[in-house]
């Protein structure tokens, strides 16, 4: 799935007392885990986009149908959600070390917030893309759960998931109660055709040869996106936040070598659940031939309830680079391209989008690419950025849209140039 349309973002650095100064110096205090994981995920989302702008492959065509296959099945949904599966661990750090220091922790998460927001309605306004004004939208609500026990958490984490499950089955109890099935059954499907003609009418208009239509265009979908119901529900960001919260809280990164077992049996959870929900799940087990209540809500207990996704084969990448920080965590410090990169997360994704959208975008190259081509361009972008953030860390603090987003968020000008040697940025 692309984030152009998916839900995900990048997470947010821990707050510290003067907004730099002694958590910076502290590289001992540094999960360096995460970094890499970050730059995982960032790879991993170069080659989804580039994939989904590649020309279509017939399915019989060999190596390069077998990678889109591939593409599909392991990467798309994966990476955008071990991103904001980041975003929850590094809310968890930023309000440990908040309350360890006793300082305000809410004015300052909110003003982040409110920055991240701006950043997003840029990325969605000019490039296309939504996530990260997701992000700071579900963002918040962490909020309002901070005290919350890891049980209590654990059953907020299983009702997000299922929200939008819920949500259907009480949305059609009230309608078929207050205007029949049969009237319930028209307004559902006079809803799905249109939204379906908009999307197709949308994508046509953003596919314009010139920019301003394209630009109006995203502002109408801008307009459509966040009044759907989708936009309001926990279902996929809020979820993945509290993963991340739930797996600071219990130790799972920042000590996983004495949680091993834990990791072990998550890991073997996304893959059973990735496995039924690829080959044992039916397409179109949500549109049930009746519209009654009963049969809707047996489609989605079929379905899992939303329990059951193929998304959650991230919680195995995520749990394997984990094992490898327990048993080999010099070899996990050695991964600079991806520790570079994660440091510079948001710079790094906005550069992508940036050059996505010039790339391929009709008003712009338009550029055409196989399959295996945009493998290689993917690979080539990540590998070109990797080697600019290596470059820029050795001078300077942090990314400049880090840079940025934290002297918005302390309002005061940060401190800019590295000192003696290259400053670990605190993108956690």
């Amino acid at each position: 799935m692309s984030l152009r349309i998916a839900n995900e973002s990048t997470i947010a650095p821990e707050l510290t007392t003067s907004g730099v100064d002694r958590e910076d110096r502290r590289s001992v205090d540094r999960i360096e885990v995460l970094d890499v994981l970050r730059g995982i995920a960032l790879l991993g989302m170069f080659l989804v986009h580039f994939n989904d702008h590649a020309i279509a492959s017939d399915p019989g065509s060999g190596l390069s149908a077998a990678y889109q296959r591939a593409v599909s099945l392991f990467f798309e949904e994966r990476f955008w959600a071990m991103f904001a599966i980041l975003f929850g661990v590094g809310f968890a750090v930023q309000l440990r070390r908040a309350e360890a220091r006793r300082v305000g922790f809410g004015p300052i998460y909110a003003r982040r917030m409110a920055a991240l927001a701006g950043f997003g309605l840029f990325a969605h306004a000019v490039f296309g893309f939504n996530v990260l004004l997701g992000y700071a939208m579900w963002g918040l609500p962490l909020l309002l759960v901070r005290r919350w026990s890891v049980r209590t958490l654990v059953v907020a984490l299983f009702v997000s998931a299922s929200s939008w499950s819920l949500f259907v089955i009480a949305d059609a109890s009230y309608r078929i109660a207050t205007v029949g099935e049969a009237a319930y059954r028209t307004e559902r499907a006079e809803t799905r055709t249109a939204n379906q003609r908009f999307r197709q009418t949308n994508r046509q208009e953003q596919d314009a040869a010139d920019y301003r239509t394209v630009f109006v265009a995203r502002l109408r979908h801008m307009a459509w996106f966040y009044a759907q119901p989708f936009s309001f529900l926990p279902v996929n960001t809020f979820t993945l936040f509290l993963i991340g919260v739930i797996g600071l809280r219990v130790g799972l990164f920042d000590r996983p070598a004495e949680h091993e077992r834990l990791i072990v049996g998550l890991a073997a959870f996304a893959v059973a659940s990735w496995a039924v929900d690829v080959w044992l799940l039916t397409p179109n087990w949500t549109q049930p031939g009746s519209a009654s209540v009963r049969a809707l809500a047996l489609a989605y207990v079929k379905g899992g309830l939303g329990l059951i996704r193929g998304m959650w084969l991230t919680l195995a990448y995520t749990g394997a680079v984990l094992l490898l920080a327990s048993r080999r965590p010099t070899l996990v410090r050695r991964l600079t391209a991806f520790r570079s990169t994660g440091r510079m997360a948001l710079t790094a994704y906005m550069i992508q989008i940036a050059i996505l959208d010039l790339a391929f975008s009709n008003y712009a190259l338009h550029i055409a690419l196989t399959p295996l081509q945009a493998l290689a361009a993917g690979l080539m972008l990540f590998a070109s950025i990797a080697a600019f953030c290596q470059w820029w860390l050795v001078r300077f603090r942090f990314g400049p849209l880090e840079w940025l987003w934290r002297s918005i968020t302390y309002a005061r000008r940060q401190q800019w140039r590295a000192e003696s040697r290259p400053v670990a940025s605190v993108m956690r």
